[in-house]
């Protein structure tokens, strides 16, 4: 069998929209459902959701995290979690970033370095922007109004504990950490 990475373009087939439905639409995502054809010829309903893309931050003050304990209404508990934000229409990466970083935390970060991105989900083509932000001088938070936070700052050896006993939930968080423990250190 040859390996994935192997394989041209041209070998690998692709399904085929044939139409597609919004279902839903918000201020924070759409939902579609597509009708496909596989590559066997069948066809199938495909739903799918579009969302803005965000950034998350990897804050760090000297040796420590600069973190949030932010209110999750669905779970109805606080999830320990580095800032993050959906980036505004035409709003640079960069920007998101720092905008973000300072609205959550009120921290301003003298360097910035991009790590890389992700997908969110495998039925979105939102993507997660994860940043390291470094040489933290503190200001003055500015959160919107339905956004329950405190500030935590904490150690590795602190996360690596919530991870290990599920304090620390957020899958974008937990992504985040791993491309800052592989990617930096």
């Amino acid at each position: 069998m040859r390996e994935f990475s192997k394989l041209g373009k041209n070998n690998l087939k692709r399904w085929v929209k044939l139409e597609s439905k919004l279902v839903y639409k918000s201020e924070y995502f759409s939902v579609f459902s597509d009708m496909i054809e596989i590559p066997n010829g069948s066809k199938l309903t495909y739903e799918w959701f579009s969302s803005p893309d965000f950034c998350i931050i990897v804050p760090l003050f000297k040796d420590r995290f600069v973190m949030i304990e932010n209110y999750r209404y669905p779970a109805d508990r606080y999830s320990l979690e580095f800032p993050a934000g959906h980036l505004e229409e035409g709003e640079d990466i960069f920007q998101a970033a720092k905008r973000e970083l300072l609205e959550e935390t009120g921290y301003e970060a003298k360097q910035f370095k991009y790590l890389g991105w992700y997908y969110v989900s495998s039925r979105s083509l939102q993507k997660g922007h994860v940043f390291i932000a470094k040489e933290l001088t503190k200001t003055k938070t500015n959160r919107e109004p339905s956004e329950l936070q405190r500030i935590k700052i904490v150690s590795e050896r602190y996360i690596l504990s919530a991870l290990r006993t599920n304090r620390i939930t957020h899958a974008a968080t937990i992504i985040a950490f791993a491309f800052y423990k592989n990617l930096v250190i």
